[in-house]
């Protein structure tokens, strides 16, 4: 945990663009070449940790939890990413049905993305705004 604490905000947008990428190219991937994930039904915990991880990374690079306003960052900044993560989890299954790949959109998938990054999003909510808006109370 070293690592993370001496990470800045430009480390974690970076990570977050980083992981962003990834997960286009992971969704972007022929199903052909991946074991049958789906009979196990761990494509749905592998899409809600992407998704969690986009999350947890773009918030910490948005709204850093020592910035002296975090409560009102966060409702500005968190409030348009929300938004953006919501519409970023419907239109990568809109992309995977576009694909001419054997890729399918599935809207258990759209289910368990926004799952993941509701966990992260009300996650980072209390484990960070709520405990500094309790903390300078």
């Amino acid at each position: 945990m070293r690592i993370l604490s001496s990470l800045r905000t430009v480390h974690y947008r970076l990570l977050a663009t980083i992981w962003t990428v990834g997960i286009l190219v992971a969704l972007t991937l022929p199903t052909g070449s991946m074991p049958d994930a789906q009979a196990t039904g761990l494509d749905k915990v592998v899409h809600a940790g992407l998704f969690a991880g986009f999350g947890i990374l773009w918030l910490r690079g948005l709204c850093p939890p020592d910035t002296e306003r975090l409560s009102a960052c966060f409702r500005r900044r968190g409030g348009m990413f929300f938004v953006g993560g919501l519409l970023f989890a419907v239109g990568t299954e809109v992309y995977q049905h576009l694909l001419p790949v054997q890729r399918m959109a599935d809207p258990y998938d759209v289910t368990a993305d926004l799952l993941g990054f509701g966990v992260a999003f009300v996650g980072y909510y209390v484990y960070h705004v709520r405990r500094t808006d309790r903390a300078s109370a």
